[in-house]
């Protein structure tokens, strides 16, 4: 049986800018620590919360995340190297991650960076956003680099930006060439972020867009699965949830997480299963990873519900129209024969059993991974999904440990 991780991570050390590009490196300046853009990344503002009280005002990002997620963003970054001086590092080096694969059983592991935020929170407030995309084939030069030959069992997640539709198709096809089978796309509407000069929220473009359209078409023509990563759970509520009476904002935040990693991937899939991205692009795979799977039942049923498809032990012999009936769901397909054909999900194994799932959802829709060495991961997911399985059917294990590996032919 064959294990394929569709999560794990690369810890890159401090030094990996330096190391790969120093003229860039020249440009941004010293790096910065995981804690000190950490509160830039995970504290996400709301002007609505100007009008609480002033006990709830927040005094900066920090107020804005659970204590114990700031507590897990510092073990993070406890978790990075000062440099490449260890070349055994299965945190960072081809061989002791080969090594950790080798003791555990796993066959190939696709990699997301963990630290490459920091570089381009970094450049966003020296306002060089010209130099994003340096960043971002910076570390995509590193990250193969890094596995040293051995793209075959550790293939890097390729760094894109959907702004730019024509670097990231060359970004693309250089790191296909090289041995990258996936890339990274982005966990909310492109170019959404922010305001505009009146004060309104800007209104970004959906990845279902036509705009994106040769991003698909070259996915299918490379072979490299887009995997959706981490940020679903910058999804957020309205800011009247904070306005509960109390003294703090913790409920709000909780809320806020609650939610995002709930919402995130079911907008994301739902876009693309109803304005046909899937249908247009049979070969094209995606993965949604670091959101757990508990959202996955829900979104199943929804969408069969809505173009009016309900279980069968549901039935009663009365009617009941769809929401998308009467030419509003036009595809040849069902939501769930896309899902079940292009997307797989990967669980975040230490945290949510699998189990549960598996049995409201087809199970060829879940995705082992391990998220490894990401602190909501595990060293030992392995083991944790086998017990889970015992009792599974073969052909379910199968599908689950091989996941999106043989839907790109990895």
């Amino acid at each position: 049986m064959r294990i394929i991780d569709v999560d794990a991570h690369l810890h890159e050390p401090l030094d990996w800018v330096a190391r790969t590009n120093p003229a860039l490196a020249a440009e941004i300046g010293a790096p910065a620590r995981f804690m000190e853009i950490a509160g830039d990344i995970f504290g996400v503002a709301d002007r609505a919360l100007s009008q609480l009280p002033d006990a709830q005002q927040p005094r900066d990002r920090w107020d804005l995340i659970t204590p114990g997620f700031i507590h897990h963003l510092e073990m993070t970054d406890e978790r990075q190297p000062d440099d490449h001086s260890d070349a055994t590092d299965a945190l960072h080096a081809a061989a002791g991650r080969l090594a950790w694969c080798d003791d555990r059983g796993i066959d190939v592991q696709f990699l997301n960076p963990t630290f490459l935020v920091g570089s381009i929170i970094q450049v966003a407030r020296l306002g060089r956003f010209d130099l994003i995309h340096e960043v971002q084939s910076t570390w995509n030069r590193w990250a193969m680099d890094t596995v040293d030959g051995h793209a075959d069992r550790l293939i890097p997640v390729t760094q894109i930006d959907l702004h730019d539709i024509e670097w990231s198709l060359a970004e693309m096809e250089r790191m296909r060439e090289a041995g990258s089978r996936a890339f990274l796309i982005p966990e909310a509407p492109v170019g959404g972020r922010g305001r505009t000069a009146d004060g309104n929220r800007a209104v970004g473009r959906s990845i279902s867009h036509p705009d994106f359209e040769p991003i698909w078409c070259a996915a299918e023509d490379l072979g490299m699965a887009a995997f959706a990563h981490v940020g679903f759970a910058r999804e957020r509520i309205n800011g009247g949830w904070a306005n509960n009476g109390a003294d703090d904002l913790l409920t709000f935040n909780a809320l806020n997480m609650l939610a995002g990693s709930q919402i995130g991937p079911q907008l994301l899939l739902g876009a693309l299963v109803l304005d046909g991205v899937l249908e247009r692009h049979p070969g094209l795979v995606v993965v949604a990873e670091e959101v757990g799977i508990d959202w996955l039942p829900h979104l199943v049923t929804t969408l069969e519900v809505m173009v009016g498809r309900t279980p069968e032990v549901l039935h009663d012999g009365e009617y009941r129209p769809g929401n998308l009936e009467r030419g509003g769901y036009r595809l040849p397909l069902s939501p769930t024969e896309y899902l079940q054909r292009q997307v797989r999900a990967s669980p975040l194994p230490a945290s949510q059993p699998i189990a549960g799932v598996l049995q409201q959802v087809p199970p060829e829709l879940l995705s082992f991974c391990s998220d490894y060495p990401h602190v909501e991961g595990t060293a030992d997911a392995v083991a944790i999904c086998e017990r889970q399985l015992t009792d599974m059917d073969a052909h379910v294990r199968e599908s689950f440990f091989a996941g999106a590996g043989d839907l790109i032919g990895v």
